[in-house]
């Protein structure tokens, strides 16, 4: 049974590691989504400091939840914009 599960996960994730787009820095090449995540946790570093600035921050009933939804959504936003094919 588990050899039914196994194989077939096994094939696809050996096909699909070729659809992730590549980034080419400095001669390293990097998936795409790595450098998403990197400019959302930036641009998430920039917006927690507009809310502190502003006071913001007790609105947010449920901290944690609410700075993981924002973060989930600049990352997958900025590979939306800058990698999605068109």
């Amino acid at each position: 049974m588990k050899f039914r599960i196994l194989c077939p996960s096994l094939i696809v994730l050996l096909t699909m590691s070729g659809c992730d787009p590549q980034i080419n820095v400095a001669g390293a090449y990097f998936p795409a989504w790595l450098l998403s995540g990197l400019v959302g946790l930036v641009v998430f570093w920039v917006l927690h400091l507009v809310f502190l600035r502003t006071k913001m921050i007790p609105f947010f009933v449920p901290i944690p939840l609410f700075y993981m939804a924002l973060y989930i959504v600049l990352t997958c936003g900025t590979w939306l914009l800058f990698f999605a094919a068109r």
